[in-house]
C-alpha cells in the first residue's frame, strides 16, 4: 500500500495518539521492562499534538496515519511509525524531510532525544551518541534514554 508525506491537520490527533501508544508497547521488551512502556504510553491524548513554534509535524498516512515526525529549531523532538508499517523506508523519509528543513533553516548540528530502541535507527541515519541520560515519561517512571546529534550544515 503506498503512502504520503502531508502536514498535521486538524483532526489528526485521535489517530496520533492510537498510532503513538500502538508504537510504545510494541517496543521489545529487552529495552524497558512492561511496566516502563505502560507509564511511557499513559496520558497520551488527542490534544496533545501539535506544532511548536518555529516546527513541522508531518505525517506519514495511507488510508490511515501510518508515521509521524515533530521537529522544532534543531531537533527531532518525536518520530514514530506503526509497527506494522516498519521497514519500508517511512521513518527515514521523515528523518531526510526533517534534515532538509533544519539545514534550509542554517541549523548545524541536528538534535535527537531518543528511547534506546530507536537507538539503532539513527545511528543507521547517521547519528552519534552524545550522551546516556533519562527521560521522564508521562506515567511517572523514568527511562534509560540517549541523545545523539548529526552534522548537518
Amino acid at each position: 500500500m503506498n503512502w504520503e508525506i502531508r502536514p498535521l491537520r486538524p483532526g489528526d490527533g485521535g489517530e496520533l495518539a492510537r498510532l503513538h501508544r500502538r508504537a510504545i508497547l510494541a517496543t521489545p521488551l529487552q529495552y524497558y521492562t512492561a511496566e516502563q512502556l505502560q507509564s511511557w504510553a499513559e496520558g497520551l491524548r488527542p490534544e496533545g499534538y501539535s506544532v511548536a513554534p518555529g516546527g513541522h509535524f508531518d505525517i506519514a498516512a495511507a488510508r490511515d496515519v501510518v508515521a509521524f515526525c515533530d521537529q522544532a529549531g534543531d531537533e527531532v523532538r518525536g518520530l514514530y511509525v506503526d509497527p506494522d508499517w516498519h521497514g519500508r523506508g517511512i521513518g527515514s523519509a521523515l528523518m531526510r524531510l526533517a534534515e532538509q528543513r533544519m539545514m534550509a533553516a542554517g541549523v548545524q548540528v541536528a538534535r535527537v532525544h531518543a528511547a534506546l530502541s530507536s537507538q539503532s535507527f539513527y545511528e543507521h541515519c547517521g547519528y552519534r551518541v552524545t550522551e546516556l541520560t533519562e527521560h521522564p515519561t508521562r506515567g511517572g517512571l523514568v527511562l534509560p534514554s540517549v541523545r545523539l546529534h548529526k552534522p548537518i550544515g
